[in-house]
């Protein structure tokens, strides 16, 4: 490490955008799979030279298991509307976040059962498995 210089750890470049321009912060890479909508300049980790990687945090509107499918139906019609909206996307990129969308609740439960079981495998090998 060179004098004065400190190895720092962003996942979500936007707050550090101003550093990053002004050459006060040097960016290796974001650690999603693909660039960030918002510093499309920053390659991902991935084309950076670590093949493969891929951490990314994501969110999602739940409601409790036995709502009726058609509750379901309307909610997921009108958030797919609210999140297609120029504003509503730009205000999602202006977060640091990549605008998504899942096209089916199954869909939706498959990504999460992938999801768990992805860094399921990452806690048992890091031995942290049980020290919750």
């Amino acid at each position: 490490m060179v004098a004065g210089h400190v190895p720092l750890l962003f996942s979500d470049p936007v707050p550090a955008l101003p550093l990053i321009r002004e050459g006060k912060v040097r960016v290796l890479g974001v650690s999603t799979k693909t660039r960030s909508p918002s510093a499309p300049d920053i390659p991902p980790i991935a084309e950076a030279g670590v093949p493969g990687f891929d951490a990314a945090g994501w969110g999602v509107f739940s409601v409790p298991a036995g709502t009726p499918k058609g509750v379901v139906s309307k909610l997921q019609t009108a958030l797919t509307a609210v999140l297609a909206m120029p504003e509503v996307q730009r205000q999602i990129v202006n977060l640091g976040m990549i605008p998504s969308s899942v096209s089916s609740p199954e869909e939706l439960e498959r990504f999460i059962g992938a999801e768990i079981a992805r860094w399921g495998k990452v806690v048992a090998q890091a031995g942290l498995a049980g020290t919750e």
